[in-house]
């Protein structure tokens, strides 16, 4: 795909931990025309296309950088949301402009991100202080997790049910697409389950390995049974 590589930012395009190199860490298909495409490089920019990938547009000033995921909703057409490495990130058209609501976030460094699939003004992130800490092993990891509701534009920290921060690695995060309201997580500490619009949460009753405990889960997808 010559138009992605062609873009003018991708010069500029580099992985932190292997500068040289670049990758494709999300790819997101708008909910609502399947025609749109939007790609995340980590790290460097969230590029687009909407003709089902034939040509694409670069990353525009202001727009997030080193995003790690990106979620479009059903219900909220041209809006798209962001948790990136510098931060959060919302666009109502199509990544022309973008917003970063942050009041309440004491954390910078985002991952996770997931919306309820009733409603997309009630969205939930997992974040981190720095990347090393986002993806340590053992007691060096520390994560944390924040929602906002339908009822307020301010971030709030959650934690009940949830593992301590200290020692858990960066969470990933999905709704029930046929449930509202409904949030599952995963981390090294075990699978995550919310019905409260991430409010309170409980560990799933699985049998979880101890090597399982170092390790670090890179998504989740939740499916119709």
């Amino acid at each position: 795909m010559s138009g992605l590589n062609d873009l003018e930012s991708s010069d500029s395009w580099s992985f932190p931990p292997r500068p040289w190199t670049n990758h494709v860490r999300w790819i997101e298909i708008d909910a609502n025309n399947p025609n749109y495409i939007f790609v995340a490089i980590e790290a460097g920019a969230l590029v687009q296309s909407q003709d089902d990938g034939k040509n694409w547009t670069d990353r525009v000033k202001g727009g997030p950088y080193d995003t790690h995921t990106l979620r479009t909703h059903l219900k909220a057409p041209k809006r798209l949301y962001v948790a990136a490495g510098d931060g959060y990130f919302e666009s109502f058209d199509y990544g022309k402009s973008w917003s970063s609501p942050r009041e309440g976030l004491e954390h910078d460094y985002l991952v996770g991100l997931a919306l309820d699939s009733a409603n997309p003004l009630s969205v939930v992130i997992s974040a981190s202080l720095s990347a090393m800490q986002a993806y340590a092993r053992g007691r060096e990891a520390n994560s944390v997790m924040y929602k906002k509701s339908i009822d307020s534009e301010k971030w709030e920290k959650i934690s009940n049910g949830l593992p301590e921060s200290k020692g858990t690695i960066i969470t990933m995060l999905s709704s029930n697409p046929f449930n509202g309201g409904e949030f599952y997580g995963i981390n090294n500490r075990g699978i995550f389950w919310s019905n409260d619009s991430g409010a309170s949460w409980a560990s799933l009753d699985i049998q979880w390995p101890k090597e399982y405990l170092l390790q670090h889960p890179f998504g989740i997808v939740v499916g119709e049974d």
